[in-house]
């Protein structure tokens, strides 16, 4: 597509932007466009081209490209479709080598669209221009702090690099992207990919030394071959992650009428991503997971994985998954066997999953994962009960505990003191034996390891682990990941799951990644 020599440097770190259809009305792509830019804290110049006002946004408007006397880098068009290829015309006499084409009724919606839209590329390839759209939600590059996007979305500074054939669904998970941690470098809204492919976007991540994970929103591929070719250079260094849209005969008429792309067979698609070495996201969700997983996690040796349970419940549900995804549950050789043995209760499970009963002496969740982690028979390591989660204590522990109890001392005030002291002599005395730890029972909790119970306390652990040993340990938070446990991830780096069937999932991706490489001599 567009036979020239590409400027993506001046695309992703432009010294200028002009809004062409820049607007003081709300609501308006030209009124948002420039907002997000500016609230994204991109600190080039901006210049907003308007025929109708004099200053848009507090900034002087001008009538046209042309008057702008200065040099510009990039030019985001939010004009109706008829007048795009003019405004072009006037971006290539002023040198410039990229366009974010925001506006729509292009080939997404026929015939007449797909006239025009042929006609901006034909216009766009003689000028050596490179058009990010039509019919996109726009760009985002965090080595220039540039928030191009129309929807008010500022994503936390990373390295997962990002092309979404969907604009409103790429805003919509670098939103979730940001609740679970992940940072991004770059991310591209392709739209309808007028004089570009997606294979385009592919070959500059694989190349950006910001971006070390590449996922990818694909609804159709122009060029399958060049695609995979492309895609085939870049996995054994980079892992690309692809959610593939239009599996279905209804799904593929939905992407006709959204970008205007054509879905092919799905089947052949998926063979030829895996021979590729892409790993398949099946939902959006997981996408977000993978995304979050492969940018903080190592890649593990291979699929042998262990276990460590509070509970034994979530450890079936947890082995229930494995051989759905190529996971082996981990043999334990009998010295670590041994080792939990002298600080587990007589009970547990002696075997993989590691079902500790309950046992809530902090440093024996320590001294579990760190002996899993530790053992060379074990490739990877999945934790679920060490992880609370800030809503465990902020509304279960003073739902269920803390306010009932407060509220009998209250309506029992002439006992107040009776109770007061009955508390402190259960305190120190637990105090004493540090949680009454026991061969024949679970133990309370030691209050002198207080601090060790918080969420923080555990992802630096986790993370310790990891770069000491190079394997992938995953966290299942008690409660729900994204909206309580994960939000650390921000400043930790671990990758946090929010139930034991997500956590299995990601680490198959990780293992037959593994295996992706092993294959090639790479891993």
């Amino acid at each position: 597509m567009g036979g020239f020599q590409r400027d993506f440097e001046r695309l992703f770190n432009p010294r200028s932007i002009a809004v062409v259809g820049a607007s003081n009305l709300p609501g308006k792509w030209g009124f948002n466009m420039p907002m997000n830019i500016i609230g994204g804290g991109y600190r080039g110049k901006l210049f907003m081209v308007n025929p109708h006002e004099k200053r848009v946004l507090g900034f002087p408007a001008y009538p046209s490209l042309l008057d702008i006397e200065e040099e510009v880098d990039l030019v985001v068009v939010a004009i109706p479709a008829r007048k795009v290829a003019d405004v072009i015309s006037q971006a290539a006499e002023k040198g410039v080598r990229n366009a974010v084409v925001v506006s729509s009724n292009f080939s997404e919606v026929g015939e007449e669209g797909a006239r025009l839209e042929r006609h901006l590329a034909e216009v766009a390839n003689r000028a050596g221009i490179t058009i990010v759209g039509p019919n996109t939600m726009g760009i985002y590059s965090k080595t220039s702090s540039l928030c191009c996007l129309g929807a008010p979305v500022f994503p936390l500074k990373g390295g997962v690099g990002f092309v979404s054939q969907s604009g409103n669904l790429g805003v919509q998970l670098m939103t979730w992207g940001y609740r679970k941690g992940v940072g991004f470098s770059r991310f591209i809204g392709s739209g309808n990919a007028a004089n570009t492919d997606i294979s385009d976007w592919l070959e500059f991540l694989g190349e950006d030394p910001e971006t070390e994970t590449i996922i990818l929103y694909i609804e159709g591929v122009k060029d399958g071959r060049k695609f995979l070719e492309v895609a085939r250079r870049i996995t054994p260094r980079k892992p690309v992650i692809a959610l593939k849209a239009g599996k279905g005969r209804q799904g593929q008429r939905a992407v006709l009428s959204h970008s205007g792309s054509l879905a092919g067979p799905y089947e052949l698609f998926r063979g030829a991503m895996e021979q590729a070495g892409i790993i398949e996201a099946e939902t959006t969700e997981e996408l977000v997971d993978l995304a979050a997983a492969f940018s903080s996690l190592p890649v593990p040796r291979g699929p042998r994985t262990a276990v460590m349970t509070l509970g034994g419940g979530w450890g079936v549900a947890a082995a229930d998954y494995f051989d759905r995804e190529g996971l082996e549950m981990a043999v334990l050789p009998d010295r670590v066997i041994e080792e939990l043995d002298r600080y587990l209760p007589a009970f547990w499970s002696r075997r993989n999953p590691v079902d500790i009963v309950g046992n809530v002496q902090r440093s024996n969740h320590f001294r579990v994962i760190d002996a899993l982690a530790r053992c060379p028979e074990v490739d990877m390591v999945i934790s679920m009960g060490t992880l609370m989660g800030r809503d465990f204590w902020l509304e279960n522990m003073f739902k269920t505990a803390v306010r009932p109890f407060l509220n009998m001392l209250l309506r029992r005030t002439r006992l107040l003191p009776f109770f007061q002291l009955s508390v402190w002599k259960g305190f120190r005395d637990s105090l004493r034996k540090r949680g009454g730890r026991s061969r024949e029972g679970s133990g309370g909790i030691d209050p002198s390891e207080a601090l060790q119970w918080t969420d923080l306390a555990v992802v630096r652990r986790i993370k310790r682990l990891m770069q000491e040993e190079g394997k992938p340990i995953i966290a299942v938070a008690v409660n729900e990941g994204e909206r309580s446990a994960s939000f650390r991830m921000r400043d930790s780096g671990v990758f946090t799951a929010s139930t034991p069937e997500r956590a299995v999932r990601v680490a198959g991706k990780l293992a037959g990644y593994a295996r992706f490489l092993g294959e090639r001599g790479e891993g």
